[in-house]
Parts: structure tokens; C-alpha cells; sequence
């Protein structure tokens, strides 16, 4: 399944719609899950816009994509989070 395909899956599913989310990027992992990134078309600022990352599982023979995670956030969330990741090496 290519990208468009997967977008078009989870829309068709109604699991996101493509009336609110703009679809952003699809990276393909090797295990057979996907991450996609949408911005919300209706919520946050053009400075300030909303997300939604989805992890999900491509079912090939069966063209399914199930959602295994899903998180809507904004940049300062990333600013936030990227804070208290750890660097290699360091522990808490």
C-alpha cells in the first residue's frame, strides 16, 4: 500500500477525516507499521497549529491499516518532551 492508499484507508474508516486533518507525512517503518503525521485544518494558528501523529499497522493482504497509537499535540508539546528525553548516556 502506498501512502495515499493508507490516508485513504483511515478516511474511508472514518478514523481520521480528511475534512479536519491535512495529512503531512507517511514513513513507512520495516515492520510493517507506518507513522503518520496530519495538521488540523479548523484548530490552533497558522504559528500555532494542531497535530496528530498516528502509529498504525498496514495489513497488506487484508488492505487494512489499524491504529495502534495516536497523539494530538502542538509544538510547544515537542519543546516540552524533547526537554526530558534523555541524551544518550544520561539517566535520571
Amino acid at each position: 500500500m502506498d501512502a495515499r492508499e493508507i490516508i485513504s484507508v483511515l478516511d474511508e474508516k472514518g478514523e481520521v477525516s480528511l475534512e479536519t486533518w491535512k495529512p503531512l507525512s507517511v514513513k513507512k517503518n520495516r515492520d510493517g507499521t507506518v507513522d503518520v503525521l496530519y495538521k488540523n485544518l479548523h484548530v490552533g494558528r497558522d504559528d500555532d497549529p494542531v497535530f496528530l501523529w498516528i502509529y498504525a499497522n498496514v495489513l497488506e493482504d487484508e488492505w487494512d491499516v489499524r491504529i495502534l497509537e495516536r497523539i494530538t499535540f502542538q509544538k510547544e508539546d515537542l519543546a516540552w518532551i524533547l526537554r526530558y528525553v534523555p541524551k544518550r548516556g544520561e539517566g535520571l
